[in-house]
């Protein structure tokens, strides 16, 4: 029972599914696949009340920073906000525990950024302008890059090279708290500025914001004293654009790295500026002399004058064509952002909430309900009831041999939850459970007892 990192703890199978697929293991009688179908019923019935509290209290702490809120938000004249949010995160991180997620520090997201970024340039989160950023993620594999259509070695390589590969984050759960003086309104304007940006408009913008220290913002318009606060579900997200998630980066370079962008710059300019003079100098000779009503002897200016007209108009030319080219790339790329926006954002804000507490109560069940059943049904190669390793052992063999999926499944905590149930006999380090029957009992008065106020009033009465 060795934990593994590398591992995901996300039991990527329905609840129902899993239960069906156990019943039709062959080990359980018609009788006590009933029961056992009962059981899991139960499980389900019990996490989903047990969630409904959790649900509220994170909507109700929540109500006051929701940017999508359509009904008043009443607070007293001494409202503790900072309290509000502390009781959100911690009904937030329950549900992310229970859907096991993880969280991602934004020391590790800077470290994805910057090796994503072009040039060696060092991306971060500005911070300035956010009061608390939290990141958690769930599922990751790696993919193949799509390759750039538009680089000159893509268009003219003839070797078929063997496609890069990144990571993608299947899960991607953030929150940005703004500060209370930060207005929303500027936050959404840099965010769609920004993210419909051309992968060659942006890394246009972080050279030459690294370059010049960083990007000038506005001065922040006097907020209401309450933050908003955004929270954002994504699937599937290539690390690579991990940086559009977040309007406001900040890009660090050292005088080296400058001084390398920039003396190449300089020499070019210096190189074109050699080329121009001279026909800018011919252009204006013949100018002034038209001006000045002097006779021009074309002679000697037309083996100057049409190669210059001539190399212009090639000049314009292109110049058209790769403006062409480029608002039909932009506006390309932003269709497919669009679209990557529409699918692979899962929900928003409040949303978020009910959508965690469903991926919660499921993975809360799969654990138990797969921990009991192989405790009721199965036993070691010497007949005896297993150690908490030989059932996590057991789990995962099953899970890749049934659906060809390797995790690391979560023993410690499924015994747990049917410890807490009264459902779990132990002995000399061995684990037990009672007969479907006497579960479905314990689980029955469990459930009776979440509301005692009939028992309350008898012996009132």
């Amino acid at each position: 029972m060795v934990e593994n990192d590398n591992l995901e703890k996300f039991i990527p199978v329905r609840t129902n599914d899993i239960v069906s697929a156990l019943c039709n293991e062959g080990v359980l009688s018609e009788e006590r696949q009933q029961n056992f179908k009962r059981f899991a019923e139960l499980v389900q019935a019990i996490y989903h009340f047990r969630f409904h509290d959790t649900l509220k209290k994170a909507l109700d702490a929540y109500h006051a920073f929701n940017p999508d809120a359509d009904t008043l938000k009443l607070f007293g004249p001494g409202e503790d906000f900072s309290l509000r949010f502390n009781t959100m995160v911690e009904a937030l991180e329950e549900m992310l525990s229970a859907a096991n997620y993880k969280e991602l520090s934004l020391e590790e997201l800077n470290e994805i950024m910057t090796k994503a970024a072009p040039r060696g340039l060092n991306v971060k989160v500005n911070q300035e302008k956010y009061d608390k950023i939290l990141i958690y993620r769930r599922g990751k594999k790696s993919v193949a890059k799509t390759p750039d259509a538009a680089a000159w070695w893509n268009r003219f390589s003839k070797k078929k090279k063997e496609p890069e590969t990144e990571d993608m984050l299947q899960r991607l759960l953030i929150l940005i708290k703004l500060k209370s003086e930060e207005d929303m309104e500027a936050f959404y304007d840099y965010y769609v500025e920004t993210a419909g940006e051309t992968g060659k408009e942006k890394e246009r913008r972080l050279v030459t914001e690294a370059v010049r220290g960083g990007r000038k913002s506005p001065p922040a318009e006097k907020g209401s004293g309450i933050p908003t606060i955004f929270l954002k579900v994504f699937k599937n997200v290539p690390v690579s654009t991990l940086e559009t998630l977040f309007p406001d980066v900040t890009i660090g370079m050292t005088l080296m790295d400058k001084g390398l962008i920039l003396l190449p710059l300089i020499g070019g300019f210096f190189s074109v500026v050699n080329k121009v003079i001279p026909a800018l100098l011919v252009i204006g000779t013949v100018a002034a002399a038209l001006i000045m009503g002097r006779t021009i002897n074309w002679a000697d200016f037309k083996d100057k004058l049409f190669p210059i007209l001539t190399a212009f108009s090639v000049v314009g030319m292109i110049v058209f064509k790769v403006f062409a080219k480029y608002k039909n790339t932009k506006e390309k790329h932003q269709a497919k952002l669009m679209k990557t926006l529409y699918f692979h954002n899962l929900d928003n804000n409040a949303g978020v909430f009910d959508f965690l507490v469903h991926e919660a109560e499921e993975e809360e069940c799969k654990e138990m309900i797969l921990a009991y059943y192989f405790l009721l049904a199965g036993k070691n190669r010497d007949g005896l009831p297993f150690t908490l390793e030989e059932l996590d052992d057991r789990i995962e063999e099953w899970m890749s041999g049934k659906y060809g999926i390797s995790m690391d499944f979560e023993v410690k905590d499924a015994v747990r939850k049917l410890e807490e149930k009264g459902i779990l006999e132990e002995k000399d380090g061995r684990y037990s459970v009672p007969l479907i029957g006497r579960s479905l009992e314990a689980l029955d008065k469990m459930w009776d007892d979440f509301f005692p106020y009939s028992n309350e009033a008898a012996k009132g009465s």
